[in-house]
């Protein structure tokens, strides 16, 4: 039980082989004060006492939150993420500096990288941690901790977007990085020693980008605080910060959680506005229009503000009565690059937390069986254009986007847009509502779900339950 939880809302106080995971007996697992049951009970543990709808009307993008707690069963959990221990077993499995992990310094305000280059070995590590001080940062640690994975999985499935981590060890009496500010939300877990922590106010609210603040720039700190194993802060993307492990402790290790890069309205508006224009094209002779002449090779394009802001006005306009919006790029992103659901040997992947209808079964669907959607949190649905490749025109079709055949071993880890692809299935347009009743997820009947044909019905159900996305069930008796 938890002897003291403590909030305090921070506001006026100063080419390589795939990386297996790491084995771990159950005998050894700390008991979680975590509720993996779904997305928003994880979220809502991690946050404990904090209650999410407060967190997110008083505290998202708007201004730090520390949680200190006096809970053993909280702090053993977090060390069992990750610990110095744990790189000896990790080093092992062929880890390579700047890909896998760095070494850092913080001098004269500046970011120091230590430069190594080749596989990183444990003693070298050491070495370098231990007489050369510097703090050793460790990228995607959920690749080698099952608890990791499980926690990261299920904010991906809550925030609807990607979530990465580093972790951070830093030797007593030192600092591995100077102040700055992040393009990204912040979650932190201390998970070993302490950490001596001062915030700053930002410079650029809510930033888009990764950046060093000067002393000059940054004033004094808002907030001053230690982090102690079990402790949870959270402050948002622009905020400036900077920590040391205190002289005379222990070594400090913690993990940095982090989500919404790249995920604002602006981000957003970039990804649906083409189909906006695309779509507006085909009704809209003025938008078919020709610009005029020479408009490219003009120093002064501002002779055609008037008429732009015209243009999108009516696009404004034409929104009111077609609200149908389509995000493309965003989904394929996220969908290829996400964490696969978690399974372990103790759960079936099959269920993953849905509740079932009956006695599943393992044989292809037929016109008169039960479905069910599993693995819901891990799909998409959207509509986009293809190329007709006969006539050269454009139809809409409906993409069925997914995560279950992704690799936990690559996830955030820098793989190029080029040599990832999403998984998924393409249907017609006419399909679009009984994908949608599929989504909703509650159990159908396949002869139920709203298409003229009863064949087109059934192959829509094999489809997707050779995909793995549907749990078949015999009707009742």
């Amino acid at each position: 039980m938890a002897k003291r939880a403590s909030l305090t809302a921070l506001e006026n106080t100063k080419n390589t082989a795939p990386l297996p995971k790491l084995p771990r007996s159950q005998d050894d697992s700390p008991k979680s004060p975590l509720n993996f049951s779904s997305p928003a009970s994880l979220f809502e543990s991690l946050i404990s006492p904090i209650k999410p709808n407060e967190f997110f009307s008083e505290y998202w993008e708007k201004k730090p939150l520390l949680i200190q707690r006096d809970d053993p069963v909280t702090s053993d959990f977090y060390s069992s993420l990750f610990k110095l221990s744990d790189l000896k077993r990790v080093a092992g499995k062929k880890v390579y500096y700047g890909k896998d992990v760095n070494l850092c310094k913080c001098r004269n305000g500046k970011k120091v990288v230590l430069p190594r280059h080749g596989r990183a070995s444990y003693p070298h590590l050491l070495k370098d941690f231990g007489s050369g001080k510097a703090t050793i940062q460790f990228h995607q640690p959920q690749r080698f901790n099952d608890d990791l994975w499980h926690i990261m999985e299920k904010l991906e499935s809550f925030f609807g977007t990607l979530v990465g981590s580093n972790v951070y060890i830093t030797p007593p009496d030192s600092q591995g990085l100077p102040a700055h500010y992040d393009d990204v939300e912040v979650f932190i877990l201390q998970l070993e020693g302490e950490k001596r922590w001062k915030l700053y106010n930002p410079t650029v609210p809510l930033a888009r980008e990764y950046a060093i603040e000067t002393e000059d720039r940054i004033g004094t700190p808002t907030h001053e605080f230690t982090l102690k194993p079990g402790d949870f802060l959270y402050f948002p993307r622009g905020v400036i910060h900077h920590a040391k492990t205190p002289a005379g402790s222990s070594h400090s290790t913690h993990v940095t959680i982090s989500t919404y890069q790249n995920n604002s309205w602006a981000d957003y508006f970039q990804d649906v506005f083409p189909g906006i224009l695309f779509d507006s094209a085909n009704d809209n002779i003025e938008l078919r229009r020709g610009i005029p002449r020479r408009l490219l090779m003009q120093a002064d394009a501002s002779s055609v503000v008037d008429h732009l802001r015209t243009i999108l006005l009516n696009l404004a306009s034409r929104l009111e009565t077609n609200k149908d919006i389509r995000s493309c790029g965003m989904i394929r992103d996220f969908m290829a690059s996400r964490l696969p659901p978690f399974v372990n040997s103790s759960m079936s992947p099959a269920m993953n937390g849905n509740e079932t209808t009956g006695k599943p079964v393992e044989s292809p669907p037929k016109l008169d069986s039960i479905i069910k959607l599993q693995y819901q949190d891990h799909t998409a649905i959207t509509v986009d254009h293809v190329p007709n490749i006969s006539d050269s025109a454009t139809e809409l079709m409906v993409y069925v986007y997914h995560s279950l055949k992704n690799e936990r071993e690559t996830h955030m880890m820098g793989v190029s847009d080029d040599s990832r692809s999403v998984a998924g299935l393409r249907f017609p347009l006419s399909h679009r509502d009984a994908l949608t009743l599929i989504w909703e997820s509650n159990p159908v009947c396949v002869k139920d779900l709203p298409l003229e044909n009863d064949s087109d019905k059934v192959n829509l159900a094999v489809s997707l339950w050779a995909e793995g996305l549907l749990m078949v069930f015999l009707p009742e008796a």
